[in-house]
């Protein structure tokens, strides 16, 4: 990042230090934890406090719900959220039912609750050399309950009632730049397990190199991403049947190309392949108005048929004489939402003079997966599983086995959504899944 955008590392060093865990469950009474990993080239040492629990599952929704809720009323200048519990948990997988504001309001306490240090260096010279932050979120939430016991545990907050969440003024300062905004909604809300909603922020924010840019491939070491996926504790196979089963959703989702495993026990390597790609003149239209480039390029990654409309919807509300507080987080969110700034999607029109978005171009050209059989088999069984909602019937699996190369091949295009990966495991076997 360049020294004018620092403050806008806090959401990045958020999502890379593993302070949000991606389990979906509670992960014990632990109130600290200390860590140290290696992502690349870069070095973390991690403390955290988190007075009420590590945040965990549905907590990264609610923050990025109240992101969302806080860009949408201009980035008050005292840096709090009003709004009532019925409209934030809108935003969020929870629901407006059930025990969805008892659930939102330990949410919000476990947010306001958490603290860290991180240390990120890189080794210069025999030495490491890096800056040292400490963070929080939430300053302040004031909420109404209902329910409570005497002692002020359990309950849940009225969902008519306003709540008031103020952030941090480091943490408010990077949403005002719509640096929030790497995230893409649309995959979001598309992919519905907790778990691959967690790791898609965690690898999104990992992806981001000292010069902004994405990387397209990201190599990680297991025992490593242990840590940086809030997984500190859970044994080698516990942490890859987790992983398993949140790759499985952001294949499905076209958010990755391909996940490759190599070597066994803490040393395995996982290789990350990314979806999508950037077209850098698209990039250029939205940094030249001082959109920050990681963010650029994951606008233009997820919407490239969106860039020139939105750019130009701006730039007229612009010479009109509007003025927004930040030029950078309008673009933005012209992009994310077209609808509200009269901009309908279209195709781009490329330099080369054809039309059609990237992702347009990925649904002409089926790409095959480039993995070994096993691997393809591997990734096969686990979207199954998610297709199917239960694990496909042991026979199934058996024949699968014995397919020939074409057939799996078959089956690799059919992950990557080139088909029905149901109805072709069943003609291929002649076998119910």
């Amino acid at each position: 990042m360049t020294q004018g955008n620092e403050h806008l590392i806090n959401e990045l060093t958020l999502a890379r230090s593993g302070v949000f865990s991606i389990l979906n469950r509670d992960i014990g009474d632990d109130q600290s934890w200390e860590t140290t990993f290696n992502i690349g080239d870069r070095h973390f040492y991690v403390e955290g406090i988190a007075s009420r629990g590590r945040p965990h599952g549905v907590d990264p929704d609610v923050l990025l719900a109240l992101q969302t809720l806080f860009f949408e009323a201009g980035c008050p200048e005292d840096d709090t959220v009003v709004c009532t519990a019925y409209r934030l948990l809108q935003l969020t997988p929870l629901g407006t039912r059930g025990n969805a504001y008892v659930r939102l309001r330990e949410s919000l306490l476990r947010l306001e609750g958490v603290s860290w240090l991180t240390r990120v260096s890189r080794q210069q010279g025999g030495k490491f050399r890096g800056m040292t932050e400490t963070n929080r979120l939430i300053d302040r939430i004031s909420v109404h309950d209902i329910s409570l016991s005497a002692s002020g545990a359990g309950g849940a907050i009225v969902g008519s009632a306003p709540l008031r969440v103020t952030f941090s003024r480091h943490f408010a300062q990077s949403i005002r730049e719509g640096f929030y905004q790497i995230l893409d909604a649309e995959l979001l809300s598309d992919l519905k397990q907790p778990t691959a909603r967690s790791l898609y922020r965690v690898l999104q924010a990992h992806r981001v190199g000292d010069d902004g840019s994405l990387a397209r491939e990201l190599p990680v070491i297991i025992a490593a991403w242990r840590e940086a996926t809030g997984l500190s504790g859970q044994r080698t196979n516990n942490v890859r049947r987790t992983l398993d089963g949140a790759h499985a959703h952001l294949i499905a989702a076209k958010y990755l190309r391909n996940v490759s495993y190599d070597g066994s026990g803490d040393s395995q390597r996982i290789t990350y392949a990314f979806e999508g790609e950037v077209d850098p003149e698209l990039v250029a239209l939205l940094t030249d108005l001082k959109v920050s480039r990681p963010v650029a390029e994951a606008l233009v990654a997820d919407h490239p048929e969106r860039i020139r409309t939105a750019v130009q919807a701006v730039k007229q509300r612009l010479e009109t004489g509007y003025k927004p507080r930040s030029v950078a987080a309008t673009l933005v969110d012209a992009v994310r939402h077209p609808e509200k700034y009269d901009v309908p999607p279209k195709q781009a029109q490329t330099t080369s003079g054809r039309t059609g978005s990237t992702k347009a171009k990925r649904e002409d050209q089926p790409v095959l997966l480039p993995l070994s059989r096993e691997e393809s088999l591997g990734m096969v069984r686990s979207l199954l599983r998610v297709k199917l909602g239960r694990p496909a019937h042991a026979e199934t699996l058996a024949a699968l086995e014995n397919l020939d190369p074409n057939a799996v091949e078959r089956l690799a295009a059919a992950v990557r959504g080139k088909g029905n990966l149901v109805d072709l495991v069943q003609a291929l076997t002649g076998l119910p899944a």
